[in-house]
């Protein structure tokens, strides 16, 4: 099975280079920054800039027939101490909920108050969760501050009166929910209300397994209210054709596993890496350098040298192949496990004189090396935490009610958009359209002739969690929005725009997947990155939205 973190109670320096390439963790601030004047709009025309910034997470600003929508914040490919190789293996064994690592537990609800998610989609390794009650799925002990609740939202003592998600008490009077699900190979169902039959949890979502197993499983998921969605797109046992005719409900646009698989260009778990290879080594890893302990870039824009290794774009582009084929919803995957352990390269004096000789001038990473165990960067915390991988990317639900029933649907139809969030806030964004059926939202299906897409582009960015900036910074950014129509025939550009809250009118040319997906240079980054400030020049993936579709 392809995990983040590869699925290693201790994960070898023996393989350093894959130990990281394999490691990938309620309202936010208000930051008054006007709209940049950036001057004329490459590609179709663009509206007048759209006002002021829709304010904090408070949906679209979409115009007056906007419902009232709340902009819910969600993790998805979610791992806790259920999962054999997560919490640094400490959780290798059967066992129930109380038996596991407790003080990784209680590490991951703090991670999800302190980055405000609303709803956390937990999906464990399949023969782990099976043998769980629903409760310990759930992640609920009964302690002061956990609550399960019922579909309705009231509290319940247990999942035979009817219990479906459970709530966590945050500090400042938040919240957030615990929904349980699993993940197989490729297979990622989330949001479930009860347990599924045993033989469910053993189903993969591959081109080679049997189809009428998968169509069992889509229905079981559905039953038990679920939404069955697919992991690490990027992945060839995956195909496009499967995911065509088995109509899941979603797939995940991006995994941080792709990035590092990219690199790599193959798993190279248990390669038998040593001092002597440390050139090779050094190759793959001085990038962390300017981050690690004893450095000045801000520790959470580690994310952006492993998105320079290379996108996964063979995910990617299996996403739009699906969609040339069929309508399915997409998202964000986090994939933390909170396990990254590396055994000393560099031990004895023959290892370390070759380490100081090879790796002189990149002291921290020598340190590293030399020293195993956590690889801890410049804010003191380690690489891959719950509360930093969170921090790096999520989902951004629109729903009516902030309940686990209403986000995990909303993910299920694609009313969503994926972000970045460590390049930060958006402010005002929002796609939607108008056909002759009425208005669509990010998901929505309708009919093409006559209809016009509008988008609400986003504004500068603004700072809430992890690295900082001022307004002035955050005026250096330069903003790539690209509108992609998605056919069978393929993907083709069908609009470019480069000014931040401007508001876009489109007249559909046709049938198709419609996306605008979002793209950013973060020039506003360059202090905060510091010695790896040359990161800031580069264009990045800011928002990949779900895409409207028109037949």
């Amino acid at each position: 099975m392809r995990t983040l973190l590869a699925g290693r109670r201790t994960l070898h320096i023996a393989a350093f280079a894959a130990v990281f390439l394999l490691a990938a963790c309620g309202r936010r601030a208000e930051v008054g920054l006007s709209p940049s004047d950036a001057g004329e709009d490459a590609g179709l025309d663009a509206g007048p800039d759209a006002g002021p910034d829709a304010g904090a997470d408070a949906g679209p600003d979409a115009g007056p027939d906007a419902g009232p929508w709340t902009t819910a914040r969600a993790i998805l490919h979610l791992h806790s101490p259920l999962s054999h190789d997560a919490c640094d293996g400490h959780s290798d064994f059967a066992g129930t909920l109380a038996a596991r690592d407790q003080a990784c537990l209680q590490q991951l609800f703090e991670a999800l108050c302190a980055d405000k998610i609303d709803v956390a989609f937990v999906t464990d390794h399949p023969s782990y969760v099976r043998d769980q009650t629903f409760e310990d799925a759930l992640l609920f002990q009964g302690q002061a501050g956990q609550t399960l609740l019922d579909r309705t939202g009231a509290p319940v003592p247990s999942a035979a009166q009817g219990a479906i998600t459970h709530r966590v008490s945050c500090p400042g009077g938040r919240s957030v929910l615990v929904a349980a699900g699993w993940e197989g190979t490729h297979t990622l169902p989330f949001g479930l209300e009860h347990k599924l039959p045993d033989a469910m949890y053993s189903v993969a979502t591959t081109g080679d397994a049997l189809l009428s197993d998968q169509q069992a499983l889509l229905a079981a998921v559905h039953e038990a209210g679920g939404v069955y969605f697919t992991a690490h797109s990027e992945e060839p046992d995956l195909p496009a054709s499967r995911l065509a005719l088995l109509k899941t409900d979603g797939m995940e646009w991006y995994n941080p596993h792709g990035n590092f698989k990219h690199l790599l260009g193959q798993d190279q778990v248990g390669g038998g890496l040593d001092y002597t290879q440390l050139p090779t080594i050094l190759g793959t890893l001085k990038g962390l350098e300017p981050f690690l302990a004893g450095s000045a870039a801000q520790a959470d824009l580690i994310l952006l040298d492993l998105m320079q290794s290379g996108f996964p774009e063979q995910g990617y582009d299996k996403v739009h192949e699906v969609l040339g084929q069929r309508r399915i919803a997409t998202g964000l995957g986090s994939d933390v496990h909170q396990n990254v352990s590396v055994k000393p390269l560099c031990k004895g004096a023959v290892a370390m004189a070759a380490c100081k000789a090879v790796a002189g001038a990149y002291p921290n990473l020598l340190t590293e090396l030399a020293a195993g165990g956590q690889l801890v960067l410049s804010d003191g915390a380690r690489l891959d935490s719950f509360a930093r991988i969170m921090r790096w990317l999520n989902n951004r639900v629109l729903v009516h009610e902030v309940t686990m029933p209403a986000v995990r649907d909303a993910l299920g139809a694609g009313r969503s958009y994926g972000l970045f969030a460590v390049f930060g806030e958006p402010g005002g964004y929002a796609v939607w359209a108008d056909t002759s059926s009425g208005r669509l939202e990010l998901g929505g299906e309708g009919p093409a002739a006559g209809a016009v897409l509008h988008a609400r582009l986003p504004d500068l960015p603004a700072p809430e969690l992890g690295a900082q900036w001022s307004a002035a910074e955050a005026a250096l950014a330069e903003l790539h929005v690209i509108l992609y129509r998605t056919t069978a025939a393929g993907k083709v550009v069908a609009g470019e725009w480069t000014r931040f809250g401007a508001q876009v009118d489109v007249p559909a040319p046709g049938p198709g997947a419609y996306t605008f997906e979002v793209r950013l240079t973060p020039r506003h980054l360059a202090a905060a990155l510091g010695p790896a400030s040359k990161l800031a020049q580069s264009e990045y993936r800011w928002i990949l939205p779900n895409p409207v579709f028109l037949r």
